[in-house]
């Protein structure tokens, strides 16, 4: 009888173990289902990640710092040392304008810690084609001046209609892949020409550095005409998020 006990003890006690390690198992497997999901899969999720990654206010001094401590060329607002890195400072706002796009960003960067010197200012509008493929579309400002500064107060921006900007052709549109835990933005080859020049502007995105870099080009020779760094990426760190 007490032999019978003690097997029907240890059983118990066997079963028990079992079923620990099964919803320990059990566990583990949903842990990694649920980082699988985490991981932005869908075109979808993709553009949703890029929306909370991108807004923030950036800038590459630590670069200029590394490039003018190895003796590299800094192109100053002067001109000086012309053809180098530039110094830059960028702003990628979020806004809700619906009239404008579902996704939507104002983009303000300017050029050696003087905000007036603006080098690019933009609307960005995020979207995903009928390919099923994630396309930036920008738009630049008709008037050059009059939102400029407006990443001090983007409430400035609520008036913003459609009528002020003026999207640049579907061919200079931004193509977006995802590589691991960054995306890469390019434009499709020599598609964003006018008359002989190719303008190629690429994007790196990441949860804490945006790099950028562009040229412009020979459609016929594939000559370089203008560009900064000799096209390399200026790494421009996130220093505020949105």
């Amino acid at each position: 009888m007490k032999t019978t006990l003690k097997r029907a003890f240890f059983l118990i006690i066997f079963l028990a173990l079992i079923g620990s390690c099964k919803e320990g198992q059990n566990k583990q497997e949903k842990k990694v289902v649920a980082e699988v999901k985490k991981d932005a899969v869908t075109p979808e999720d993709q553009l949703a990640e890029i929306m909370t990654m991108w807004p923030g206010t950036y800038n590459n001094d630590q670069q200029i710092a590394e490039v003018e401590k190895e003796g590299g060329k800094v192109w100053r607002f002067n001109d000086e040392g012309k053809g180098g890195y530039l110094e830059l400072e960028s702003h990628y706002i979020k806004l809700n304008k619906p009239t404008i796009g579902e996704h939507v960003l104002y983009v303000e960067e300017y050029r050696s810690h003087q905000p007036d010197s603006t080098y690019r200012q933009r609307i960005y509008t995020i979207g995903i084609d009928s390919t099923n493929a994630i396309r930036v579309k920008m738009w630049p400002f008709k008037d050059k001046k009059k939102y400029v500064g407006a990443w001090r107060n983007p409430s400035v921006l609520d008036s913003l209609s459609v009528d002020e900007i003026s999207a640049f052709p579907d061919i200079c549109d931004l193509l977006v892949s995802k590589e691991g835990d960054a995306y890469e933005m390019v434009m499709n080859g020599k598609d964003c020409a006018f008359g002989d020049k190719v303008f190629n502007y690429q994007v790196r995105l990441s949860k804490e550095l945006f790099s950028y870099r562009d040229k412009i080009s020979s459609l016929e020779t594939d000559e370089t005409l203008e560009t900064a760094a000799n096209f390399a990426f200026h790494k421009l760190d996130r220093i505020k998020k949105e």
